[in-house]
């Protein structure tokens, strides 16, 4: 029974002590892979999309050409007709129709070359009054965009139109609405995006080097000196 138990026991401790290894060794691996940050494979650069996208790239917005926009009678009408749609927003609030009476807002028939915040029998906030400038392409461009930024304090409660496209369009539309409507400014260069993009790559290269032949050299601007009396 002795000799059983010895035999016994042995086997036991055998078996306890492979175990007691295998953990220390998964212990020990552990370890080592835990501590070990390096990187595997090669990093990639990713361009940030926000420095990389349209805006970064196209530069800040250009005001319509609108003497090029709607010199084309064909493309203003179809301007007109989009416009006259998206309008739409605004009829709760505006009539367009001549003669038409004010509703919550003024009406808006004959609004181009009107100074702003003088309709008459229309309630205007103090900031419309104080703005005083008479409607033009541009203004109304800029007070389509954002109403409450262009004029502080405006009592417009429209967010506004941020599309440039339906911005051209409805303001297209407006200029429609009178009997004679006011005449189109002439084209200017200056808003025409490949222009403006040729000009800009082809300013470093207009730019005059400096005249060698024209800097003095350091012997020619230095001052004869006297020999030293002796």
């Amino acid at each position: 029974m002795s000799n059983n138990n010895l035999w016994f026991n042995m086997v036991a401790g055998a078996v306890l002590a492979t175990g007691l290894g295998i953990m220390g060794l998964r212990t020990v691996g552990d370890m080592v892979y835990a501590n070990d940050q390096t990187a595997v494979g090669y990093p990639v650069e990713v361009a940030d999309a926000a420095a990389a996208g349209p805006a970064a790239e196209s530069g800040p917005e250009l005001l319509p050409d609108w003497g090029t926009v709607l010199a084309d009678p064909t493309q203003t009408a179809a301007l007109v007709e989009q416009g006259d749609k998206l309008h739409k927003v605004c009829a709760s609030c505006h009539n367009v129709e001549p003669g038409s009476a004010n509703k919550t807002g003024p009406s808006l028939y004959g609004i181009f070359g009107r100074t702003a915040g003088t309709h008459a029998g229309f309630a205007y906030s103090d900031a419309m009054k104080a703005y005083g400038k008479a409607w033009d392409f541009d203004g109304l461009y800029n007070f389509l965009k954002a109403p409450k930024t262009y004029i502080k304090g405006t009592a417009m409660s429209y967010a506004g139109m941020s599309k440039s496209s339906d911005r051209v369009a409805l303001v297209a539309y407006l200029h429609s609405l009178a009997p004679s409507p006011a005449p189109l400014p002439a084209p200017d260069p200056t808003r025409d995006p490949a222009q403006v993009a040729a000009a800009a790559a082809a300013a470093p290269a207009t730019e005059a080097a400096p005249d060698a032949a024209a800097a003095p050299t350091d012997a020619a601007q230095a001052p004869e000196v006297a020999p030293a009396p002796k």
